[in-house]
């Protein structure tokens, strides 16, 4: 085996590794996402720390895009590389996955920060649900027609 064909082999390993790396970023940012969330919304935690939660979600949202931009631009060395060795052309619409990822994650750090301007009031907690279905039992249903006596 030439030289030519063992960089070539070590490239196409490489290429394989950062990428499946590349799409498990995003799977790992929605299990984060998802349980972050989850927590801030189900647990009883003070508006403080519903915030700092939610804060780190956003946080982690916004330094991810950034890391998956960065594997996807090593990911990009090494296929040019290999489009080189080869003899193919690289394709216009390269970057449209990683930037497709990197809009989602920032609009989730979005949602993250505009949540945390007033959690108590966006997360419904157990003890005021519960709360809320006593008055809700107790409040007659405006929509129920009225019962009329004597008629069956």
């Amino acid at each position: 085996m030439s030289k030519e064909e063992l960089i070539y082999e070590q490239q196409s390993n490489d290429v394989r590794a950062l990428n499946t790396f590349f799409w498990q970023i995003p799977l790992i940012m929605m299990t984060l996402n998802g349980g972050l969330w989850f927590s801030v919304a189900s647990l009883e935690l003070d508006s403080m720390s519903q915030r700092g939660l939610l804060w780190f979600a956003a946080l982690a949202n916004i330094v991810m895009a950034f890391a998956l931009t960065r594997v996807r631009d090593i990911l990009g060395e090494l296929l040019s590389e290999t489009r080189k060795f080869d003899g193919r052309s690289t394709p216009k619409t390269e970057r449209i996955v990683v930037r497709l990822f990197c809009l989602m994650m920032i609009l989730a750090a979005g949602g993250a920060l505009a949540a945390s301007l007033d959690p108590g009031h966006r997360f419904l907690k157990a003890s005021n649900a519960a709360a809320m279905a006593v008055s809700n039992k107790a409040a007659p249903c405006a929509a129920a027609p009225p019962v009329l006596a004597g008629k069956s």
